[in-house]
C-alpha cells in the first residue's frame, strides 16, 4: 500500500503482503497434567490459572469471561481485535490440566471495509522496514483481509500481520504473502534495478517514503509494481529494469493511477 493511493476503498495497492492467520473455536487438548497429589488440576485451580494468564493482556474494557467444566476451558466475550482474541487463546492453552479449550470470543465489527482498508494501508506503510522490495496487495470482505504480495524477510512479514491483527474490527487475516529466498544475485539485482529506475528524473518528486514503483525479485525473476501518473513513467520505469543485465525475465504489474479506481 502506498501513500499516494488516495481512495479508501475495499481493495488495498501496496508493495508488499499477509499472512494466513487459522482460527481454531474448538482446541483438543494435550493429555492432563495431573497434580502433585496425583489427581487432576481442579476446575478452579484451571479457571484461576487461565485468569493469570490473561491478567496482563490490556483488553481496553471488559475481559472474556473464563468458565471450566470438566477439564473444558470455555472462553467468551467480545474484543475489539484480532490480535486480542488470538493472543487470549494462545494463553489459555498454556494452563496445564485442560482437557479441551472452546472459544466463543468475538470480534466487534468496523464501521465499514472501506475505513477497515484504509487503516490496513497505514498501518503497512508505516512500518519503517517496508521498502521498495517489498509488495502488499489485497483486499478487505466483510472484515476479513486477504493479504497478497512479496518480503524480503521472515521477520517483516510476522510485524505486518501483527499490525495488522491489532486493527480493530479485522476479524480474520488470509495470507497469500510469500517470504522471497535469501539470494545475493537476487540482492545484487534488485538494488540495481531500483538505482536504474529512481535515477531518472521523472521520480525525483515522489517521496522515496512510500515509492512509487516496487521492485521484486525472485530467482532472477522480476516482478514491477506500483502505480504511476503517466504513461512516460511507466515507459521508464521498464526501459530502466530491463538496461540493467542478469534478470531472466521482467514481469511489468505497473498500473496508472487513472486507471485505478
Amino acid at each position: 500500500m502506498h501513500g499516494h493511493i488516495r481512495r479508501h476503498r475495499r481493495d488495498f495497492v501496496l508493495a508488499a503482503v499477509v499472512v494466513s492467520t487459522v482460527i481454531f473455536e474448538v482446541f483438543a487438548g494435550a493429555a492432563p497434567v495431573f497434580a502433585q497429589n496425583g489427581g487432576a488440576p481442579s476446575d478452579a485451580a484451571i479457571k484461576a490459572a487461565v485468569i493469570k494468564e490473561i491478567a496482563g493482556i490490556n483488553y481496553g474494557g471488559p475481559r472474556p469471561s473464563v468458565t471450566v467444566s470438566g477439564g473444558v476451558i470455555m472462553l467468551s466475550g467480545t474484543v475489539s481485535s484480532l490480535w486480542l482474541k488470538e493472543e487470549t487463546i494462545n494463553r489459555a492453552l498454556k494452563v496445564p490440566g485442560r482437557t479441551e479449550l472452546q472459544s466463543d470470543i468475538t470480534i466487534n465489527k468496523a464501521e465499514s471495509d472501506e475505513k477497515l482498508a484504509a487503516e490496513v494501508v497505514k498501518r503497512i506503510t508505516s512500518y519503517d522496514r517496508f521498502t521498495v522490495y517489498d509488495d502488499f496487495q489485497g483486499r478487505v470482505k466483510n472484515g476479513v483481509v486477504f493479504m497478497s504480495g512479496a518480503v524480503t524477510e521472515e521477520t517483516k512479514l510476522t510485524d505486518i500481520v501483527e499490525r495488522v491483527a491489532k486493527i480493530k474490527g479485522v476479524q480474520a487475516i488470509e495470507n497469500k504473502v510469500t517470504v522471497l529466498p535469501t539470494n545475493r544475485s537476487d540482492d545484487a539485482l534488485r538494488v540495481a534495478i531500483a538505482n536504474a529506475i529512481y535515477r531518472n528524473p521523472e521520480f525525483e518528486n515522489y517521496s522515496m517514503a512510500n515509492p512509487p514503483i516496487h521492485v521484486i525479485v525472485n530467482n532472477g525473476y522480476v516482478t514491477l509494481t506500483g502505480i504511476v501518473r503517466s504513461e512516460v513513467e511507466k515507459i521508464k520505469a521498464h526501459e530502466s529494469a530491463a538496461s540493467v543485465f542478469g534478470s531472466i525475465k521482467i514481469d511489468d504489474r505497473v498500473r496508472l493511477a487513472k486507471e485505478v479506481k
